[in-house]
């Protein structure tokens, strides 16, 4: 009988390692279940509290136009040449490569390429309005105010 109870007794025992690799399996995926059913604890008025503090720069932007003249011409400025543009009383907008400057203004020489009459150069943000020909090329300098969109 007592064979028969140690034999019971060795069977109800599982090794330690046994033991172990099976709790460490249970606590893996309780942590993964946690880990894949848990989403971030910031509420939206905090993103959009950062999105506002984050101002950005905005974009070197010119508007050209003509009144009564016509041609095409190009932009040229810091090595980047534009698309060229057909000249017509509804103003285009040419967007520069670079950044407006974020705390002091910035000057640039700009050449304007191609065969033109009364070009006229206006600024969506400043009170710049130039008209001039361009016989060729013509150069100017552009003094970009600073600007951020906040």
């Amino acid at each position: 009988m007592q064979d028969a109870a140690s034999q019971g007794q060795s069977q109800g025992k599982r090794s330690p390692v046994i033991v172990g690799i099976g709790a460490a399996v249970v606590a893996a995926t309780i942590t993964l279940v946690v880990m894949m059913n848990s989403s971030p604890q910031v509420s939206t008025s905090d993103q959009a509290a950062s999105v506002t503090r984050q101002c950005m720069l905005m974009q070197r932007r010119l508007l050209v136009a003509t009144e009564h003249g016509g041609g095409t011409i190009r932009f040229r400025a810091s090595g980047w040449l534009s698309p060229p543009f057909a000249l017509s009383a509804q103003p285009q907008v040419v967007i520069f490569p670079l950044p407006r400057p974020g705390d002091a203004p910035v000057s640039e020489q700009i050449s304007v390429e191609g065969n033109a009459t009364n070009v006229v150069i206006t600024s969506e943000v400043t009170d710049l309005h130039q008209v001039f020909d361009v016989p060729g090329v013509y150069t100017y300098t552009v003094t970009w105010a600073p600007r951020k969109s906040c």
